[in-house]
């Protein structure tokens, strides 16, 4: 897909810090944006997907719409405790739903997109400028007030499902990372000590209550980011996965979702606890802007290192290894060029568009993601997606939750599942 009309370059050398005012260039900068990116989602033309198997490696105008909002930001008068919103977006021509989710940022009053609501879950996208509606859309949770789990799975109808769970037990990160949404809206908090037990008693409790079975959960992303080193971070791994065999979770499969683990010995020890899966974060692919925006933890080591240790995962012996990548940061050539290294190494790259919720935050993007617009975010998103084919989480627990509905009585397909891309 070829780059039809440039943006004007960005002098990043004066750019804007703290609580902007229209004339900072903020509202100039997004509005240009949305502009040249609505005129690319008109002429976007949507790779037929229909003889494939698994139907997430395409894109939509829809899915593009979503992740453009999801980049610029929406203002709103809606109560600003819940700054995060994960919303439903359905796409009028495939009737496709996928969810993408969109951040109230500190520069709301720049923002050329408001966000309101319609009548109850219903909200309704448009442009600031003329009023103009971009989408109806469904609100499916507001992040903030969430508990420290949720089901990634979902019904044709947007009913959560038993099957697959991305957990949070330690609610508190240790990275403190330029990049973090719950570090910009200071939603942090100290864990209980008796933190692992009480996750998976409220885990347990929440099944009983939706009268789910507990062995139908067959898909668990653990994420963490908490222990400072290997050893604690295994032993936190391991102890959560013995209370989930305790609690009754039986045919679980565990997705330690760490950057902290990196040994074979670890790994093998991850894989023989019932681990399937090895998730990392690369955050993004120079070195040094990792560095500068996720801290010299998680830059700690180099991309080539990084690559090297999903090639351990493999030899070790995870069926399904991934990366979590979010896009803006890199260079428009290193964005592809590390996906492609990736794919290489049979690694799959869950791609993630940026919520940007304070003018340093906006303004830690490269300065190809302003003079591309949409070519980078969908080439970005179309290379990441094409790595799905070395296997990934979401097609295993899909395949999972397509079974669980026809248990239940109901003619679906992969196809009819809504996707995901946060």
């Amino acid at each position: 897909m070829s780059l039809r009309k440039p943006l004007p370059l960005i002098d990043l050398a004066s750019r804007p810090t703290g609580e902007p005012s229209a004339s900072s260039g903020i509202r100039e900068r997004l509005d240009r944006f949305v502009a040249d990116a609505r005129d690319y989602i008109a002429d976007f033309a949507p790779i037929d997907d229909s003889h494939e198997q698994h139907p997430d490696t395409h894109l939509s105008r829809t899915q593009l719409l979503s992740l453009l909002i999801g980049f610029v930001g929406c203002d709103t008068d809606e109560p600003l405790n819940d700054r995060t919103y994960t919303l439903v977006y359905t796409d009028p021509e495939s009737r496709k739903s996928n969810y993408q989710t969109i951040c109230i940022p500190d520069y709301r009053a720049a923002s050329p997109i408001t966000f309101t609501r319609t009548t109850g879950r219903g909200g309704r996208l448009a442009l600031r400028s003329t009023g103009e509606t971009l989408a109806d859309v469904l609100v499916h949770a507001q992040i903030f007030g969430a508990s420290n789990h949720y089901y990634s799975r979902v019904s044709p109808r947007f009913e959560e499902l038993p099957t697959a769970a991305i957990i949070s037990p330690y609610s508190t990160c240790a990275g403190g990372c330029l990049g973090c949404s719950r570090g910009a809206v200071k939603s942090f908090t100290p864990p209980p000590k008796d933190y692992i037990t009480r996750h998976v008693e409220q885990l347990a409790a929440d099944f009983d209550r939706r009268g789910w079975d507990r062995a139908e959960l067959v898909s668990v992303n653990i994420t963490t980011g908490c222990q400072p080193d290997e050893e604690r971070e295994l032993s936190m791994m391991l102890r959560l996965i013995a209370e989930y065999r305790r609690h009754g979770f039986t045919n679980a499969a565990f997705f330690p979702f760490t950057y902290a683990i990196d040994s074979a010995a670890a790994m093998e020890q991850l894989r023989e606890a019932g681990c399937l899966g090895f998730i990392g974060t690369v955050e993004c692919f120079n070195d040094a802007e990792r560095i500068r925006q996720w801290g010299k933890k998680k830059g700690s080591i180099t991309f080539d290192q990084h690559v090297e240790k999903y090639r351990r995962a493999r030899r070790v012996g995870f069926d399904i290894v991934e990366t979590d990548y979010v896009l803006g940061a890199d260079s428009y050539t290193e964005m592809l060029d590390g996906i492609r290294a990736l794919d290489e190494a049979r690694v799959a790259v869950v791609p993630n568009i940026k919520r940007n919720y304070t003018a340093d935050q906006l303004n830690s993007n490269h300065p190809d993601i302003w003079n591309h617009g949409m070519t980078y975010i969908a080439e970005g998103f179309h290379a990441a997606l094409a790595t799905y084919r070395n296997g990934t989480i979401k097609r295993r627990a899909a395949r999972y939750s397509v079974a669980y509905l026809r248990r239940q009585g109901e003619n679906v397909t992969l196809r009819d599942l809504p996707i995901r891309h946060t």
